[in-house]
């Protein structure tokens, strides 16, 4: 089926008539008869009954127009990405990033940098960390936000800073209200436990594992937002990073280091050969900035109740 012959069945099922088809479409009568004429011929059966001047969709019509529906809309998914293209003033930038740093870091760098040239538009895409590497080899972003992947000699690694790793908690859980807590301090208490977090889950399964220590976990999520949300219901404890920790809708929950303390690396990656590399590197200084104000902040900035 050719895009114009999907483009007619669509809009002659979807209005059941030639001449509602013809409207929509803007063209004639004869035309729209004609290409949908030509389709039967192709497919080797009818797609419509005529009788007493009506069109009837056939069985066939009705099982093929699902399929036709999710073409015709990645058509016009097609031409808006056109159009955006079209009107794009600025530098654009396809970005992924892990969903717990898309909760802040990622939107502080974007605003910072738009702020100052308010032309410069992004498309954004969330990724697990066992997707990093593909996206940009198949070029689907430009620029990615993770945690430490396995090395790659096709795809360049910037440090953007080291970030804690934290315990929320409500407030009310006055024994878990103090600046700092030790891990062993989580062996048997009610914990929300957080599924394929990449490098930072193994890095406190592996901590946990060397002191001996097993919470009770009482659900499984598989983002920081949604464990977060629950810690905020009074569902238990989770261990987050910095970013997440510092999102606006969870001011309220009670925050603390690790002694001695979990860290992870911020990296931002991207392919060298990257065309657009003077808005990588643009994004990448922006990115330092803000990833260090996080880290650098004081304990006791970063144990408040945020």
């Amino acid at each position: 089926m050719r895009l114009r012959q999907i483009e007619i069945f669509y809009h002659v099922y979807r209005t059941g008539s030639i001449s509602g088809a013809a409207r929509e479409l803007l063209v004639s009568q004869p035309s729209v008869s004609k290409v949908l004429r030509h389709l039967e011929d192709q497919l080797g059966f009818a797609l419509f009954l005529r009788e007493k001047g009506r069109l009837l969709a056939t069985d066939e019509a009705h099982e093929l127009f699902g399929d036709v529906e999710r073409i015709y809309d990645m058509i016009g998914l097609l031409r808006n990405s056109a159009e955006h293209i079209k009107h794009r003033r600025g530098g654009h930038l396809n970005l992924g990033t892990l969903p717990s740093l898309g909760l802040n870091l990622a939107p502080r760098v974007i605003a910072n940098l738009r702020e100052a040239e308010p032309d410069f538009s992004f498309g954004i895409t969330t990724l697990h960390s066992g997707e990093l590497v593909s996206t940009l080899i198949e070029k689907r972003c430009d620029i990615c936000l993770g945690f430490p992947v396995e090395h790659d000699d096709r795809i360049t690694s910037v440090p953007l800073t080291m970030i804690d790793l934290l315990l929320v908690s409500p407030p009310e859980l006055d024994e878990f209200g103090d600046d700092t807590i030790s891990l062993s301090d989580l062996d048997g208490v009610p914990f929300v436990g957080i599924k394929d977090t990449g490098p930072a889950g193994v890095l406190l399964s592996e901590a946990m594992s060397r002191a001996g220590v097993v919470p009770q976990v009482v659900v499984t999520a598989h983002t920081y937002h949604v464990a977060m949300s629950l810690v905020a219901m009074g569902q238990g404890m989770a261990v987050v990073d910095q970013f997440s920790a510092e999102a606006e809708e969870y001011r309220g929950l009670h925050c603390a280091r690790f002694s001695p303390a979990l860290q992870m690396q911020v990296c931002a990656y991207f392919l060298p050969d990257n065309k657009k590399m003077d808005l990588i590197e643009s994004f990448l200084a922006e990115a330092v900035n803000v990833a260090g104000d996080t880290a650098g902040r004081s304990g006791a900035t970063m144990s408040r109740k945020v």
